[in-house]
Formats: structure tokens, C-alpha cells, sequence
């Protein structure tokens, strides 16, 4: 189910959409350069009827998109009931997933740019204005490269968890830096806001899942939500799920809190009625991933070799081995059964 590249993915998940009788809608994102073929755009199927909905939801980070794009074929692929209405997003990011790129067209981390009416666009932790020479850099990739020793020393210094904290949270302040959440709502999570109430139409339950890559052990899953720890929500929804639910919280195993996150937004939406899990499955080490970050990033904005940070960064978010899509394919299964379940609870 996996596909090489975004082309061959959309193509694939209209086909088998409109195979299935699914209302198949294009959001489009970034028009032709050349006003005859097609531009970039986020894909969506509507199947099924009923007051339920499962929406689910891939590539908000674009090169994590080859995960939820092959989950959503897979589905595509399978019976689904009738009873539940199923709205699939399919790349929220098209740039990102067409250009090898977690950031969009304006490098902007679109899971930091969904902040709240009364929010600000700026900010960033003392943290990461204090790390942001190591983590961005100013210069062509290539040649000897001490950071990552470096950063492995702020590491024995301040902690895992502070490192991690000052990098994924979200900033505000540096356009060209990592996690960058954008200045303003980019086109992609615009429409996406103005479009989503109409495909999901009159519901009384909704259960959102939205994958993602890179983040724990490889091939492994664990799921995310926006609640405390110990909280009614959050066991609520372990007895539905299991233990692989975790609460945003750095505190608590693999999580991290951001800013301007879709969860949020999600939920100002659609209030009550929802429930939003960030299904993670993981690839590598998180000094693996961060190092391809950084690479990718600081080649995009500065020069270099762009075909070793396209692989770093490919390696890291969509690793290339059959074992590791097959627990892709296998877990993708098993969470949206269990979603299926819990909507019909």
C-alpha cells in the first residue's frame, strides 16, 4: 500500500475512492506553475451515512504522509461499514510529502499553525532562542559538522526532556528555524477549517485520527491525547485503546506539549463530540531524526546536497524496510478497528 512519491499516492487513493462510490472532493493548495496540469492538493473521500463520523487524517507533517496515505488505502482496500461515516483526509501537507519536506511551501509546521483566535504569532522558548544556532545554521550543508556532539552535550547538561521540550514545542520567531508555526493560517489549514463541517455534516460522535511518523521505538504505535494524566478522558479512553495512549504531557513517556496543534483546533470546532488521537509510530532514534531534521532544513534554506538530505529526512519519517510497513499496515488496522468500535460504544 505504500506509494513511491505524493503523485502516485493521490492517484491511487482517488481511484480506489471513487472505486468504493466515496464523494471525492480536491482542496487545492498550490495551483499549476504552468495552468495545465494539475496542482498540489488535499484529497478527500466521503463514504458511508449516520450521526458517527471517523475522520482520518495524513500527512500534516508532508513526508510523513506515505504512512497515513498507505493506512488510508489499506482501508480503502477492506470493507467498511455503513453505519459510520468515514471522512478520509489524505496529505494535509502536499508540498511537504511532493518535496520531501515536514514544513510546507513557507516552512511552517502546520501542527504549530492552528492556534486559537486570541493567540499570538510570536514567541519561542528561551530554550530554543538559546539552541537556535545549533539547531538552524546559517551556511550550505556539507563539510565537517561538530553540532551534533554539541547538542549531545546540552543533552548531559540540561536533560533529554528540556532539549526536547525547547525544540518541538513551536515557535514563532524564526521563519527559517525548525517547528516555525507561520506568521499567519496557511492556505492548506484554511480551507481545510472552512471545508471539514460540511464533509462530516450533522454528527453527534466524531472520533479523529490523525498519523503520524517518527516518534518511538521502530514499527511501534502510541497514541496521543489532548488531556491530562489520570484524567476521566485520558482512561476513558486507555480502556478503549489500551496502554498506548498518552497524554500531551513531557512529563509522561514519549509526549511533548505544542502550540497551534490541529487537536486544538479540532476540538474549538466541534467541542464535545470529539475525540482526537495523534497515532505515532515510530523509525528511529530521536537524535537520528532530529539530525535529518536539521539537515534537510538547513539544505532547503542555505544550499548543498540536496539528494543526501532528502534521504536523511526519507529514512527518518518512512523508513525503507518491508518489516516496518507491514506493523504500519498491521497497527493502522488495529486503530481504526478499535475507532470503529469505540463510535459505536
Amino acid at each position: 500500500m505504500f506509494s513511491d512519491d505524493y503523485s502516485e499516492a493521490r492517484t491511487r487513493f482517488r481511484s480506489m475512492a471513487q472505486e468504493r462510490g466515496a464523494h471525492v472532493h480536491a482542496l487545492e493548495v498550490i495551483p499549476s506553475a504552468d495552468g495545465e496540469s494539475e496542482g498540489l492538493t488535499i484529497d478527500v473521500a466521503v463514504l458511508g451515512t449516520g450521526t458517527r463520523a471517523l475522520i482520518v487524517s495524513s500527512g500534516l507533517h508532508g513526508v510523513e504522509g506515505f504512512a497515513g496515505s498507505a493506512i488510508q488505502l489499506d482501508m480503502l482496500s477492506r470493507p467498511i461499514p455503513d453505519d459510520v461515516k468515514v471522512v478520509l483526509l489524505h496529505v494535509i501537507n502536499p508540498f511537504g510529502m511532493a518535496h520531501i519536506r515536514r514544513a510546507n511551501e513557507n516552512n511552517v509546521d502546520l501542527n504549530r499553525n492552528f492556534l486559537g483566535p486570541l493567540d499570538q504569532w510570536v514567541g519561542s522558548s528561551s530554550d530554543y532562542r538559546r539552541l537556535q544556532h545549533l539547531l538552524n545554521p546559517r551556511r550550505p550543508t556539507g563539510g565537517f559538522d561538530v553540532v551534533m556532539p554539541q547538542i549531545i552535550a546540552q543533552i548531559m547538561m540540561h536533560g533529554f526532556g528540556s532539549l526536547k521540550a525547547a525544540v518541538v514545542e513551536g515557535q514563532y520567531d524564526f521563519s527559517k528555524g525548525l517547528y516555525f508555526g507561520g506568521n499567519a493560517m496557511e492556505t492548506g489549514p484554511r480551507l481545510l477549517m472552512e471545508s471539514l463541517p460540511g464533509f462530516v455534516g450533522p454528527t453527534r460522535k466524531i472520533v479523529h485520527i490523525d498519523v503520524h511518523t517518527g516518534l518511538g521505538r521502530s514499527g511501534s504505535h502510541a497514541l496521543f491525547v489532548d488531556t491530562d494524566a489520570g484524567s476521566a478522558d485520558h482512561l476513558r479512553l486507555r480502556s478503549i485503546y489500551g496502554a498506548c495512549v498518552q497524554p500531551w504531557d513531557v512529563n509522561h513517556g514519549l509526549a511533548y506539549a505544542i502550540r497551534g496543534g490541529l487537536p486544538g483546533a479540532m476540538r474549538r470546532m466541534f467541542g464535545d463530540t470529539i475525540d482526537v488521537l495523534t497515532c505515532e509510530f515510530g523509525t528511529h532514534h530521536p537524535l537520528r531524526v532530529l539530525q535529518a531534521l536539521r539537515l534537510e532544513n538547513q539544505q532547503f534554506h542555505w544550499g548543498g546536497d540536496r539528494g543526501k538530505a532528502e534521504a536523511a529526512l526519507l529514512e527518518a519519517f518512512r523508513p525503507q524496510s518491508k518489516s516496518w510497513e507491514a506493523s504500519i499496515i498491521r497497527g493502522g488496522r488495529s486503530v481504526l478497528n478499535q475507532a470503529i468500535t469505540h463510535l459505536r460504544a
